[in-house]
């Protein structure tokens, strides 16, 4: 047991700070059991956690931490770090002597010692192991210069760890460097789709890329398929995109039509498909974004009243001409659902365009009005594709 740090009692009172008798602690590094070395890695804590603990003392223990920090006892060097994890300003050679040690022992030191501060984290990240950088990437205290070089640097085990910090809130340009570096690994990210701070182009390209995992998938497995494995890839990659066009804000369709113009992905397939279910939020956008008229605009000319520049606005698209009458008859749907003041659900909205095409659309012919039902079949809800069948099959046998 060690009982005092210094020689004699009445230097307390003199002019001179007290000297620290180290002595003391050799004895019992050379000579103590294990308990008395746990119980000399107390004191010293304590002493280091002592505010009022001169400078000079500071410096003079610490040969005896360093002894302590290789002790041939486990848990000698497991306590030592212990009661060190809350000593700040600790002295660099323990602390990396620390860091050295087993997992047992430095793991819990790395994610919680005070004296850990951003250089002694950035020195860890630049030659730890990748156990080590993670504890780094979970402390709560972990700087700005630390995030950046584990985002640009380290594997994804480590960035998966900074993903599930709390303290850490990712800017959009670090979730596309996260995303740009690992986009084939899934522990990131299944990360990154989970969270709802994510930029929404990072959802569309995830969608692209997962249905291009599909396409390969289907065109090695060399498993028999009715429909042809391009159909059912792009059917998949457009309604995982439209899925997530249709949870977006405004604002993040803002951006989101014209990234997906600029990718080549704004497909006439895809404005269909939203027409068809009446996700008229992204038809009204692709429509402005096709025709390099302001939205705004768009929404006046399609809405307004009289609404006289529909056929001028859709023909500034550069769709095919049964693309924009599917298009124009999910426009009325619309107005009228506007005028009403009914809030509809897709297989309803997906209905009223297919009754709308066989009942009131007189000027179309036969063929005309069944290439819309074809496209329904393809695009509508369940519902809205079986009436669209059954009806285009009486279209057929009356013609």
């Amino acid at each position: 047991m060690v009982t005092a740090y210094f020689n004699g009692s009445s230097a307390l009172s003199q002019n001179h700070p007290p000297s620290l008798d180290t002595r003391v602690f050799d004895d019992v590094l050379l000579q103590g059991g294990a308990d008395a070395r746990k119980e000399l890695a107390r004191q010293l804590g304590d002493l280091l956690r002592d505010v009022g603990t001169p400078a000079t003392e500071r410096d003079a223990v610490i040969p005896s931490l360093l002894k302590l920090s290789s002790d041939p006892v486990f848990e000698v060097r497991q306590a030592l770090a212990q009661y060190l994890a809350t000593v700040p300003a600790l002295h660099a050679d323990v602390v990396f002597s620390i860091v050295a040690d087993e997992d047992e022992v430095s793991l819990p030191f790395v994610a919680s010692a005070v004296s850990i501060d951003g250089g002694r984290m950035a020195a860890i990240l630049k030659v730890g192991d990748v156990s080590r950088q993670s504890q780094i990437a979970t402390r709560a205290d972990v700087t700005p210069e630390c995030k950046g070089m584990i985002l640009k640097s380290c594997d994804w085990q480590v960035c998966a760890a900074l993903l599930d910090n709390e303290a850490f809130e990712p800017r959009d340009g670090e979730y596309r460097m996260l995303y740009t570096r690992f986009s084939d690994v899934s522990e990131i990210t299944d990360r990154l789709i989970d969270r709802s701070d994510l930029p929404l182009e990072i959802r569309i390209l995830h969608a692209k890329r997962t249905s291009g995992k599909m396409h390969r998938y289907l065109s090695q497995s060399g498993v028999p398929i009715a429909t042809p494995p391009s159909e059912v890839v792009a059917d998949a990659e457009e309604t995982a995109i439209l899925t997530v066009l249709a949870c977006a804000s405004e604002e993040e369709l803002d951006r989101a039509i014209p990234f997906l113009l600029n990718k080549n992905l704004l497909t006439a397939s895809i404005v269909l498909r939203a027409a068809a279910v009446g996700e008229m939020r992204i038809v009204t956008r692709a429509i402005a974004q096709l025709s390099r008229v302001p939205h705004r605009r768009i929404e006046a000319l399609l809405f307004g009243r009289g609404s006289m520049g529909v056929r001028s606005a859709l023909g500034r698209t550069g769709l095919s001409a049964p693309t924009t009458q599917l298009i124009r008859a999910a426009i009325d749907v619309e107005r009228s659902v506007r005028q009403s003041g009914e809030d509809v659900s897709s297989d309803v909205f997906g209905v009223r365009v297919v009754e709308l095409i066989i009942a009131h659309y007189e000027a179309l012919t036969a063929v005309e009005k069944n290439k819309l039902l074809s496209f329904m079949v393809r695009y509508g809800t369940v519902r809205a594709s079986a009436v669209a069948s059954r009806l285009r099959s009486n279209l057929s046998r009356a013609a």
